[in-house]
């Protein structure tokens, strides 16, 4: 069904799931369980740029209660025929659904929604419903910098308490700063400097790629990244490392809980991470073949993944997405 009618995106996988659920055929593929690898650094923020490889069971359940929702189906026939883990979800994303109609899709209005002038975007980022808002949110754009009502409005999203508006609204302004006529302000990098503290894990991972970015890492923020390296949430620990190995040099305190974390790579043979880590030491020393051979004198087990991951530093890309 989907190849006679030209699906244009068969190479992202969740992609195909989704528009086998719209088809109607979501009951077989939610009562398979894939087992699954994330990207390494994924970011769910950057969903059309690397989504993950399989719907996961919350995706699932409201892919399922979208379909059901665009059909009119209040308690629909297959209902029952749904795997139990993802049936109760499904459940109260449907009675959500058909109590608030929070949704940016509807069926009757086609494609045509997302064609419509960049202002439009910027006033339907202030609508009631929140899905709405998030779309918004991630078509904000201007054609050149932005005025003062755009950046008040853009720093009372990055100030949302719902999770989904902030992490988007990160992403919207590490977007438009990539852009050379647009400048992030300082009260725009201020708040994302406070998010690096949030307790929510994606979110302060989110906030230190965007520092990072927009070339805003000062001492304070160096403190914070010192902080994620030691965290044990692999995508936390992706951005600390990523946030100081862009800056010349650290402070001497950090230095040790950065080789720790180092040497905890090396330990489980994650070579990701080995990669990051030793961009850092390549930055930082003037002989770093020589800080490795001193760090992991009595890991000599290590030493020579270590030197093998240095000397491919020049050929080394990393996409933060």
């Amino acid at each position: 069904m989907l190849y006679q009618s030209s699906f244009s995106q068969p190479h992202f996988p969740e992609l195909v799931e989704l528009a086998v659920i719209g088809t109607g055929l979501g009951v077989l593929r939610s009562n398979l369980v894939f087992v699954k690898k994330v990207a390494s650094f994924w970011d769910s923020t950057h969903w059309q740029i690397a989504p993950p490889p399989f719907l996961n069971i919350q995706s699932l359940a409201y892919a399922n209660a979208l379909a059901a929702w665009a059909r009119d189906e209040n308690t629909p026939d297959w209902l029952n025929d749904l795997n139990s883990e993802v049936k109760r979800p499904m459940k109260r994303s449907l009675k959500y659904l058909f109590k608030t109609n929070d949704s940016f899709f509807h069926p009757q209005a086609g494609r045509q929604r997302l064609s419509i002038p960049d202002e439009q975007w910027w006033e339907l980022a202030e609508h009631s419903f929140a899905s709405t808002q998030v779309i918004a949110i991630r078509h904000l754009n201007t054609d050149q910098g932005l005025s003062q009502k755009q950046e008040s409005a853009l720093l009372k999203k990055l100030q949302a308490t719902e999770r989904a508006t902030t992490l988007n609204a990160i992403t919207t302004t590490e977007r438009l700063s990539s852009r050379q006529e647009i400048e992030v302000s300082d009260r725009l990098a201020v708040q994302i400097r406070t998010l690096v503290d949030h307790r929510d894990d994606e979110i302060r991972s989110k906030a230190m790629c965007a520092l990072t970015t927009i070339n805003r890492i000062d001492s304070s923020a160096i403190d914070a990244a010192a902080n994620m390296i030691e965290c044990d949430t692999r995508h936390v620990v992706f951005a600390g490392v990523h946030a100081l190995t862009t800056v010349d040099q650290i402070p001497e305190y950090i230095s040790p809980s950065f080789d720790r974390s180092f040497v905890k790579a090396l330990k489980s043979c994650d070579y990701e991470f080995v990669g990051l880590f030793v961009k850092g030491y390549h930055r930082w020393h003037d002989e770093p073949k020589k800080h490795l051979a001193e760090l992991l004198g009595d890991s000599p087990e290590f030493l020579p993944i270590a030197m093998e991951a240095l000397d491919q530093i020049p050929a080394q890309v990393v996409n933060i997405g």
